[in-house]
């Protein structure tokens, strides 16, 4: 379905444009994409299986290790700001659930600390 691949793609699009924005909640993003929230719901429940929310901190996360790996933030604060997260230690724990282990280990893995 064409339609519906060009509209995830612009979903993540705006998640990307706005990965540091820890204030970009399902309103923000239902305006940019010109659609109600609960419509926001539906579609995104519909195609990846998670909330709006729930979504836009499992890209939030990903990014955050992409950065990690790749030595683009070298310190677990720095990388935390970089995808929206103003409690390191939030991001800590939900990293942790993510991926299994601690962004400091994904750091020390690929030699950056």
């Amino acid at each position: 379905m064409p339609s519906a691949n060009k509209w995830l793609s612009r979903l993540n699009q705006i998640i990307q444009e706005n990965i540091a924005d820890g204030g970009l909640d399902n309103a923000g993003l239902a305006a940019r994409l010109g659609v109600s929230e609960r419509h926001l719901f539906r579609r995104v429940k519909e195609h990846t299986g998670l909330s709006p929310q729930h979504y836009i901190r499992q890209r939030r996360l990903h990014q955050a290790r992409l950065y990690l790996e790749s030595g683009t933030c070298r310190t677990v604060k720095e990388t935390a700001a970089a995808v929206g997260y103003v409690s390191t230690s939030y991001f800590i724990s939900l990293f942790e659930k993510e991926f299994g282990k601690r962004p400091l280990e994904v750091l020390q893995e690929w030699g950056w600390r």
